[in-house]
């Protein structure tokens, strides 16, 4: 039978994108979509620093009827910078010449959250907990393979939430976009994927520069070393600074650093950590500006692989695939609420269990392919001490890895998983 509701837990990238795309679906079809989204925060939080949206997240964004809004808040990203501190010298540019974007990871959340507000079928509730979740007719439409399933027909089964008032919500279908440490996985999907903590962190803050858009460091030649974003490289890691919004009254900085348990009180006392930041100061020799407070977010990732469904529940976006920070997470998870609304065009016809196969099926591969490749460049975010030598290595792979990236560019932005063949 066709599909009537559709719940998502989590107003993050992913499940806006969802209900967005969900949104444009229902508008085009004889069977209408309700879709109510659910978010655990009172309101839209400040958390989070800027975000790269690449040319491919741009795309998905103006096709949900959002691309308008976040480009006016954000800053045009001619290309990434990669910068030598040992040499003061530019080795490459990432990405030249591309429609990229550096936005606030809030301003983008506000722009999805503003259009989903005003399109038809979707309603979004703040300050919503869920505290229960299950499943009737769960057996029958299990994680199995679509040959039991038989044809379009559906179980008629349905997802109840009861929420922390006592309220509870029937759904036909629940999209969980509740994060890293989703409810809905450790509960529902797949309870034994725990978090697996990096060993790792990422420090970041923001602040004003003296004169807008002039982030008073130069390069060796006496450019200026910020353009738009750039990457500095060093003995003990690399230092992001990028302008995050139109007016370049703000710098956002951001880098990795070793921290072997979750503590933050230990960044910055001593060992890699203070190395790390010793080693940014002795090479910019950069005063004219500070950061006033710095924010530390420990590194956590899912370990590959895992269930993404069970029944009539799905895990998108880092619910289902968390990686560490790698420049396109939310390009991502924005690509996942565009791919699964692509798969439920045919809701009328096919099972859930076979739309939920059908997306895992188009899905798979590509995000085994991209958690490979960055827990692999993960592995090498922070370096030890290893001399002059080793920072010269170093710089040499940087460019020939830049040189595979930008070679590899054009085939990684031109696809579109909006238009890619279901299966039969």
């Amino acid at each position: 039978m066709p599909l009537g509701h559709i719940v998502i837990l989590g107003a993050g990238p992913a499940g806006l994108a969802a209900a967005l795309a969900f949104s444009q679906l229902s508008s085009t079809s004889s069977h209408p979509l309700c879709i109510t989204v659910l978010e655990l925060r009172p309101q839209i939080t400040t958390l989070g620093g800027s975000i790269n949206l690449t040319p491919l997240a741009l795309r998905y964004l103006d096709r949900l009827g959002v691309g308008t809004a976040v480009r006016g808040c954000g800053v045009p990203v001619s290309a990434i910078e990669m910068l030598s501190l040992r040499s003061g010298k530019l080795l490459g540019r990432l990405w030249p010449g591309v429609d990229a974007l550096r936005v606030k990871r809030h301003d983008l959340v506000t722009g999805m959250l503003e259009t989903a507000r005003v399109v038809p079928g979707v309603s979004v509730r703040f300050g919503v907990k869920a505290v229960n979740i299950h499943q009737t007719n769960e057996t029958e439409n299990s994680h199995q393979s679509q040959d039991t399933q038989g044809g379009g027909a559906d179980d008629g089964g349905k997802v109840i939430l009861t929420l922390d008032s006592g309220e509870e919500i029937s759904a036909d279908v629940l999209l969980a976009c509740d994060g890293l440490h989703s409810l809905v996985r450790r509960t529902v999907v797949d309870p034994d994927r725990r978090t697996v903590y990096s060993g790792k962190a990422t420090v970041c803050g923001f602040t004003t520069p003296r004169n807008p858009g002039d982030t008073g460091l130069t390069t060796a030649d006496g450019r200026p070393a910020v353009v738009d974003t750039s990457l500095l490289s060093g003995r003990y890691g690399s230092l992001l600074i990028t302008f995050c919004e139109p007016a370049r009254n703000e710098i956002f900085l951001a880098a990795v650093v070793n921290l072997p348990d979750t503590n933050t009180d230990n960044v910055g006392k001593g060992g890699e950590a203070k190395d790390t930041r010793d080693g940014w100061r002795a090479s910019s020799q950069d005063r004219s500006h500070s950061v006033d407070e710095w924010s530390i977010y420990p590194v956590y990732h899912l370990p590959a692989g895992g269930k993404w469904f069970k029944g009539r529940v799905l895990l998108l976006g880092d619910a289902a695939h968390a990686m560490p920070p790698q420049g396109e997470s939310t390009g991502i998870a924005i690509e996942d609420g565009v791919l699964i609304a692509h798969v439920f065009q045919r809701h009328t016809t096919r099972s859930v269990a076979q739309m939920f196969h059908d997306y895992e099926r188009l899905r798979r591969g590509t995000i085994d392919r991209l958690y490979r490749e960055t827990v692999s460049r993960w592995a090498g975010a922070v370096q030890n001490d290893g001399g002059w030598f080793m920072t010269i290595v170093m710089e040499f792979l940087t460019v020939i890895v830049l040189a595979l990236m930008n070679m590899r560019k054009r085939a990684d932005f031109a696809g579109d998983v909006g238009k890619l063949k279901l299966p039969p």
